[in-house]
C-alpha cells in the first residue's frame, strides 16, 4: 500500500467519522469536487458543508472497495450507504423516509499535490434503493 492510498483511508475514516476538521485539512483551499449527479462544489468550506448537510438527514458511510494510486491521482471504487434518519423528501439523491436504505457504488479520481486533494471527481455506476418496509424490516 502505498502513503497516498494509506491517506486515503484515513480521509475515509474521518468522512465516516464525521470528523470535519480532520476532513477539512484533506483538501487545497481550492478544491473542486463534481459529485456523482454533476454538481460542482468549490473549496474545503462548501464541500464540508455539504457533506454535513447530508449527515443531518441520513447516516451514510463509505467503503473502499478499492483503490490504487500513480503518481498524482488515486482511482478508488466506493460504495456508499445512506440511512435516513428522518423523513427527506428533498435529499439530493431521492427521496427517502425515515428508515430507508439507499446504496450507490461509484469511481472517483482525487488529483492531489502534497497531502492536499485538489480536484476528485466522481461517477456513480450503479445505484440500489431498500425502502424499509411496514413491519419495520428491510
Amino acid at each position: 500500500m502505498t502513503a497516498s492510498e494509506r491517506r486515503f483511508r484515513d480521509y475515509m475514516h474521518a468522512f465516516n467519522a464525521s470528523d470535519w476538521d480532520a476532513l477539512r485539512r484533506f483538501y487545497a483551499a481550492d478544491v473542486e469536487l463534481v459529485i456523482g449527479n454533476g454538481t460542482t462544489l468549490r473549496g474545503r468550506d462548501a464541500i464540508v458543508d455539504f457533506y454535513r448537510n447530508v449527515k443531518s438527514w441520513t447516516s451514510r458511510t463509505i467503503e473502499i472497495l478499492d483503490c490504487f494510486s500513480d503518481g498524482n491521482m488515486l482511482a478508488a471504487e466506493l460504495e456508499s450507504e445512506f440511512v435516513a434518519l428522518i423523513d427527506a423528501p428533498d435529499f439530493p439523491s431521492r427521496p427517502m423516509r425515515r428508515g430507508d436504505r439507499y446504496y450507490i457504488n461509484s469511481f472517483a479520481l482525487y488529483d492531489f499535490h502534497g497531502s492536499e486533494y485538489r480536484r476528485i471527481r466522481a461517477a456513480v455506476f450503479r445505484r440500489e434503493f431498500r425502502p424499509l418496509t411496514g413491519d419495520g424490516s428491510i
